[in-house]
């Protein structure tokens, strides 16, 4: 889902022609333009690009942000404030932008403040800067990385206006000593080598507050990248930054060689890089594709919606979780090999952009065999519109897949309540318990061969048979035969348990209702029993009154046996009746276990 979305924003864009190549540097102007790489790197470390993402270029002014953070871990956030403002100049990136009073930079992102920055580092390291520095990127980029010498000794050859920005901060005692070994730290910080999977990967570090989500390091410390965030907010696009703000709506730096990083906080990282630029210095496909990425799938910070933990709330297989519908023997012949076939994803919270992409990568993670897929999103709080389309994708690639899909308690959501809005081959059911049983029934028809489910008692594999011949027979003898329509009641709860229920055909479910934790009335069903199957023991052989209402779904028919006719074959058959009783007990231990389970899991709300 997430790879298709950029592979379209690569396709949109290939074509947009505007925008001219950075000349001002000669090696710049050597970067063909055509050349179009998008990356993502999400807060748990799946990367998703698509197009020149392995191409080299050069970091240049995107090394800004994080030098700036590199100053503040080395000197203090302190000393820096001594030397460089942290105030939005409204200027180009190499406008010579300094306080009239005091004579610092209006902030780091511009090249004064930049410059100012780096000459601390060099100060505070004068050895060692240059290595401290590459290392430091090299960690934010989870590789080795190096200086490009081409680009270096251009810029070094053809810096003259940094020259002179270096000299006029050494003028105002910004910079305390010779300007020369900061420049020249500048000058190399610029040409490390970077490609786009890099930068996206920078990115994401910044979002996962200074930890890598690659190598699990933490190069900056979370107060650290808060500020570095801050600061590329309202400064990392030069004097386009606040109409960035507004358009785009989250942290960015661009590059002349044709970078742009982007950072949805907590969430993501974006890297583009395509070499033409417009006239503020950014490059046209970067801004363009933040821009529809931003519009597409809701990514301003101006536009979230309050989301905390992992999207997936838990993921089970068949065989960890089965439905209420207690199933006949030849039934379960054919289910228990295959349960593992089905899988259960529980979805939580808000179904943002990096909510889907979890969900992606959950599907994906998936076992080979899956065919049966149920999405349940009980506990999903909101699916902005934004989403919408995103979330129709990937269950539409779902489908595209081969696999069956059912989504379960999701009709709240406006998405599914939308008329026409639904996928041919898509079921939804207002029950998690109702989708798992649909499931079973789907993996028994795909491996029950031309046979189809009978929805009649086997003799062979009815509760009956449990019995020796002549209890059964005696048994058999006192059944009387009772029909049902569909939706009529069997069973009422406070009935007196005078008749045990013996299935013949159809299904019939009992439930219980109960007043939920938001007050509204809450009905569930708690097992659903078809042909061969009994119900109705407990009351019947305590004596006391039914506890809960049993109905008949489709229609169908039981055998019923009279507490008067029982009791007269106790009397009659004594053996008879003890191997009923006995019957009765098994076959009681078996669903009390079962509803146990439920219990374990809370699966009865």
């Amino acid at each position: 889902m997430i790879q298709d979305v950029l592979n379209e924003l690569h396709s949109r864009f290939a074509s947009l022609d505007e925008g001219e190549v950075a000349s001002y540097i000669p090696e710049l102007a050597k970067a063909c333009p055509q050349d179009f790489g998008i990356a993502i790197t999400t807060a748990s470390g799946r990367i998703y690009e698509v197009g020149d993402t392995r191409k080299p270029f050069t970091i240049q002014s995107i090394s800004k942000p994080f030098v700036f953070g590199l100053g503040i871990k080395l000197l203090t956030p302190e000393r820096l404030a001594l030397k460089v403002d942290v105030e939005p100049s409204g200027e180009a990136f190499n406008a010579i932008s300094l306080d009239p009073d005091t004579g610092k930079p209006r902030n780091p992102m511009i090249n004064a403040g930049a410059i100012a920055i780096s000459a601390q580092i060099s100060a505070h390291d004068p050895l060692g800067a240059d290595q401290l520095v590459l290392d430091f990127f090299s960690e934010l980029a989870a590789r080795a990385l190096e200086v490009d010498q081409a680009v270096y000794q251009s810029e070094s050859e053809t810096g003259h206006r940094n020259r002179a920005i270096g000299y006029l901060l050494r003028n105002s005692n910004i910079i305390e000593a010779a300007p020369e070994p900061g420049l020249d730290l500048y000058f190399r910080q610029c040409a490390i080598s970077v490609d786009c999977r890099d930068l996206a990967v920078m990115a994401a570090t910044l979002a996962c507050q200074g930890r890598n989500p690659i190598t699990g390091r933490q190069p900056l410390s979370p107060d650290i990248s808060v500020r570095v965030l801050a600061l590329m907010g309202s400064c990392g696009m030069y004097d386009f930054a606040g109409q960035w703000l507004h358009d785009v709506g989250i942290p960015a730096k661009s590059g002349v060689a044709g970078g742009v990083l982007a950072v949805v906080p907590g969430r993501l990282g974006i890297a583009v890089y395509s070499p033409p630029l417009d006239g503020f210095g950014n490059s046209v496909r970067g801004v363009a594709v933040c821009t529809q990425l931003s519009h597409g799938v809701g990514m301003s910070l101006f536009n979230q919606s309050p989301q905390a933990g992992n999207t997936i709330r838990r993921v089970y297989s068949g065989s960890q979780r089965t439905s209420r519908r207690w199933r006949s023997e030849r039934e379960l012949a054919l289910l228990q090999p295959h349960r593992d076939r089905l899988r259960i994803i529980q979805i939580q919270g808000v179904l943002d952009f990096a909510a889907l992409e979890q969900l992606a990568a959950a599907v994906v993670a998936l076992p080979p065999q899956t065919r049966v897929l149920i999405l349940d999103m009980a506990h999903v709080t909101e699916l902005p519109p934004s989403s919408d389309e995103l979330l129709n994708r990937q269950l539409r690639l779902l489908l595209e897949r081969g696999l069956q899909v059912l989504v379960s308690r999701a009709g709240r959501l406006a998405m599914f309540q939308a008329a026409g809005q639904q996928l041919e081959g898509l079921q939804l059911l207002d029950q998690l318990d109702f989708a798992i049983e649909t499931a079973e029934n789907l993996l028994m028809e795909g491996t029950s061969g031309e046979q189809p489910i009978s929805t009649a008692a086997d003799s062979e594999a009815c509760f009956l048979s449990r019995l020796p011949s002549e209890s059964r027979a005696a048994l058999e003898a006192l059944l009387l035969e009772r029909g049902f329509q569909p939706g009529e009641a069997v069973i009422n709860r406070g009935d007196p348990g005078n008749e045990l229920f013996l299935v013949r055909d159809g299904l019939f479910s009992t439930h219980i209702e109960f007043e939920a934790l938001s007050g509204e009335p809450h009905r569930t069903r708690l097992a659903t029993f078809g042909p061969g199957m009994c119900f109705g023991e407990i009351a019947f052989i305590t004596g006391n009154r039914r506890i809960a209402d049993i109905t008949a779904v489709d229609g169908g028919r039981c055998w019923v046996l009279q507490r008067s006719d029982f009791e007269n074959l106790q009397e009659r058959q004594p053996a008879a009746a003890l191997d009923l009783l006995k019957a009765l007990t098994c076959d009681l231990g078996l669903k009390l276990s079962q509803t146990s389970v439920q219990l374990s899991r809370s699966e009865l709300v």
